[in-house]
């Protein structure tokens, strides 16, 4: 199994350094190979990876757990630093990227796709529905030795698992990623209700997944307001006090990160994007571009990230 962790680990290693300069690497397109579970100690894939993980995206899950180390870590809108005694959570599609300030670096990472579930005939329900992968949701908790014990424990338990020759082993690892699934639910769920401390807001979650099927015909506060059924300044006032954007910032980064993509990651034109983007003439979309980037799109796609 250790050659299957190289060549997993070979394949992202070289897909980084081919395609850094997408600006947010689209895996799904970039990897030669589907990888529907892996599972890594955080300290040889770190090492492995040179401390600097690129900005990337990819349609799998990904939970991350730190005993030790110190970095900054971005998930989608939200940047934190890295510190013992962390979970982090990737939601699938959500672009993310890391910077590890040394190699002192301990814990575990795994990630898996819905069709690594599907083959043990588990119902995708009990991953998709879970809070911890919701897009809106603060991505990030630090844990309790008592938490982190027992996250350890299924860690352990994946790798001996992954790495043995035992029957019927995917079904074993899908069963006890559920459990590490359920329990960081649990976790997540705690400490907003036990800690007072705000993870989660379901009108935020709906205006983001709002925004996801809607930015390409819809850009005013107004709209999306109407649609949840309350006034702007209110959502606004929501919006503001979970993510720290305003409503329209949060539409306005939407667009400008779905710009970014596809300026560095296709061959499509300004106009060609700028049309695919929704706005109704091309000029429109390089003025909201260059005002808040300071950058023209043509310039943007020559510049490397």
């Amino acid at each position: 199994m250790q050659e299957e962790d190289d060549v997993i680990v070979d394949a992202y290693r070289e897909a980084f350094r081919r395609y850094a300069k997408d600006g947010v690497i689209d895996m799904d397109h970039r990897l030669k190979h589907r990888f529907n579970f892996q599972i890594h100690r955080l300290e040889d894939l770190i090492r492995e990876l040179s401390g600097v993980i690129p900005p990337y995206r990819q349609s799998q899950f990904f939970i991350t757990l730190i005993k030790n180390g110190a970095g900054e870590k971005t998930i989608g809108r939200f940047v934190f630093p890295i510190v013992r005694d962390l979970l982090f959570i990737v939601p699938k599609g959500v672009a993310h990227s890391s910077k590890y300030w040394s190699r002192d670096v301990s814990g575990y990472f795994v990630s898996f796709n819905i069709e690594f579930f599907l083959q043990s005939s588990f119902p995708k329900q009990h991953i998709v529905d879970k809070k911890l992968f919701k897009r809106s949701i603060r991505p990030y908790i630090v844990l309790t030795k008592e938490e982190m014990g027992k996250l350890e424990g299924i860690y352990e338990y994946l790798i001996g698992e992954y790495k043995g020759e035992q029957t019927r082993k995917n079904e074993m690892l899908a069963i006890r990623v559920l459990e590490m699934i359920v329990l960081c639910d649990r976790f997540f769920t705690d400490l907003q209700e036990l800690k007072h401390e705000s993870i989660y807001n379901s009108v935020v979650e709906r205006f983001s997944d709002l925004i996801r099927k809607n930015y390409k015909e819809h850009k005013s506060v107004a709209y999306y307001a109407g649609e949840l059924h309350m006034h702007p300044n209110h959502l606004n006032a929501m919006v503001k006090k979970f993510t720290g954007l305003t409503a329209k910032g949060t539409i306005t980064d939407y667009l400008l990160v779905e710009a970014k993509f596809l300026l560095h990651t296709t061959s499509l034109t300004i106009k060609e994007i700028a049309y695919m983007l929704g706005f109704d003439e091309p000029d429109r979309f390089s003025s909201f571009f260059r005002k808040n980037l300071k950058l023209s799109p043509s310039q943007y796609k020559l510049t490397p990230v």
